[in-house]
């Protein structure tokens, strides 16, 4: 009697974890579809796809609805604490030296900057995790290219947007009704 309820267990997580996969599989779809399809306009505001992929992972996977709103909540929280941070250190380099971004000047940057975000307890681990990913994409793009953009206050707007459509991707793949509803999953956690 007891291998059948193992059994019974092992096919409910397994059918939990397949719903899952499908939905951050959704979620990556309506990225990819938007950043392919998007019109110029957009598509050129969006020019991390690869971190939009990183947010809709971070929030969907093993997600309820309440689990994937609270991701969403961290995603805009990150974004609040790295941007200022951000322009502020690209202000201050544009400010002082007008050559190109060093890497030793983007690290230093980098850590100052995740010093900072990391410096709060009661900021959730979700939240760091997606602030040090837009806090290395910034500087390290500042590196590579250089800013194209007019201004340093408008670079990091770039990866903010990215995050956004990440964000946007996991609501829509959890609200969709395929394989299920997410909200008929809270009663089950």
């Amino acid at each position: 009697m007891p291998t059948t309820m193992v059994a019974k267990r092992a096919r409910a997580m397994w059918w939990m974890r397949l719903h899952s996969a499908i939905r951050t599989a959704l979620a990556c779809i309506i990225v990819g579809c938007v950043t392919l399809y998007s019109p110029p306009s957009l598509s050129k505001q969006l020019a991390f796809p690869s971190f939009s992929y990183v947010t809709s992972i971070f929030i969907v996977s093993d997600a309820t609805l309440g689990h994937a709103l609270r991701g969403c909540w961290h995603a805009c929280l990150a974004t609040l604490q790295t941007m200022p941070l951000s322009m502020l250190g690209l202000w201050i380099h544009n400010y002082v030296a007008t050559d190109d971004y060093s890497p030793e000047v983007a690290a230093l940057m980098v850590a100052v900057s995740a010093f900072l975000v990391a410096l709060p307890e009661s900021t959730d681990l979700m939240c760091k995790r997606i602030a040090f990913g837009q806090l290395v994409i910034v500087y390290v793009d500042a590196v590579i290219h250089g800013l194209y953009v007019n201004s340093p206050m408008m670079h990091p707007f770039r990866i903010a947007f990215s995050t956004a459509l990440g964000v946007v991707a996991s609501i829509i793949a959890l609200l969709l009704p395929y394989p299920w509803l997410a909200y008929h999953e809270s009663g089950r956690t």
